[in-house]
């Protein structure tokens, strides 16, 4: 479980309110290390022309701090846009050492039917409890006692390439999600990206204490993959400092929260 603290801001509840002055324009800047950069992106393979996915059709530019590591941004795409102005548009190529990584065949393995779900089909993507926490999985076959799964990402060993421009380079904010930790962990298996995870959790401003959200209340564990931009950015760097069974505060800056736009009317 985990209890989180949006760290919403003091002034009139106004996310983004930090204490710190606001980049005035970046107009001129490079994307460097350490600098929050905006790219609107498209991901192509190269081999058929496949558009696989697009910021635009999100509604919202990618938003990461360079050199950062963080969840979610390709080793290419970090590297890529080093030295890139507000403006500019490039293609980035994306081997799959810089993309989602070499196939691996060790990594399609017999899975005794009996530890799957009933009626499982050929094509069908499962959630299987790995060692390490839920690992996704493609069903390639199914036999009479077993079923061949594929646990290799969908897109390991493609060629791709990402169309991006860049939209905004600032001083990054503060980054840091702080956790506490309440009850601990098994201490073994920690959410890497794009694993799915299961969490319940209760959500208050820092400010005042108060709650403004619970999956508690609802009476449903919010299910998620980390380090696809589906949570607040504080989630997806701070959960991947929880180990399965840990119940944990996550002290989380308003730019990692809900920003400048906040998530009315509570925030």
């Amino acid at each position: 479980q985990a209890v989180f603290d949006a760290r919403a801001p003091r002034r009139r509840r106004r996310a983004g309110a930090t204490g710190r002055p606001r980049a005035m324009g970046n107009e001129g800047r490079l994307v460097a290390e350490g600098m929050l950069v905006k790219v609107h992106f498209q991901t192509v393979r190269n081999d058929n022309g496949e558009i696989l996915d697009s910021s635009r059709d999100r509604g919202a530019p990618l938003a990461f701090v360079c050199g950062a590591g963080a969840a979610g941004v390709l080793p290419g795409i970090d590297a890529g846009v080093r030295g890139m102005a507000v403006g500019e548009e490039r293609s980035i190529p994306l081997p799959p050492e810089q993309g989602f990584g070499a196939r691996d065949e060790e990594r399609v393995t017999d899975i005794p039917l009996a530890r799957l779900p009933k009626g499982v089909e050929p094509g069908q993507q499962l959630t299987i409890q790995g060692p390490r926490g839920p690992m996704k999985a493609i069903v390639m076959q199914v036999g009479k006692k077993a079923a061949i799964l594929d646990f290799n990402h969908p897109l390991a060993g493609a060629d791709l390439s990402m169309k991006v421009k860049v939209v905004g380079v600032e001083e990054a904010p503060p980054m840091e999600v702080v956790k506490e930790t309440v009850t601990p962990g098994d201490g073994k298996a920690y959410p890497k990206a794009r694993d799915e995870l299961t969490v319940h959790y209760t959500g208050t401003l820092a400010s005042s204490g108060e709650k403004f959200d619970s999956s508690h209340d609802r009476g449903t564990p919010l299910v998620f993959r980390v380090g696809l931009g589906k949570v607040i950015r504080g989630w997806d760097f701070g959960m991947t400092k929880l180990s399965l069974g840990e119940r944990a505060i996550l002290r989380i800056p308003a730019a990692m929260a809900y920003g400048e736009r906040g998530c009315p009317p509570a925030i």
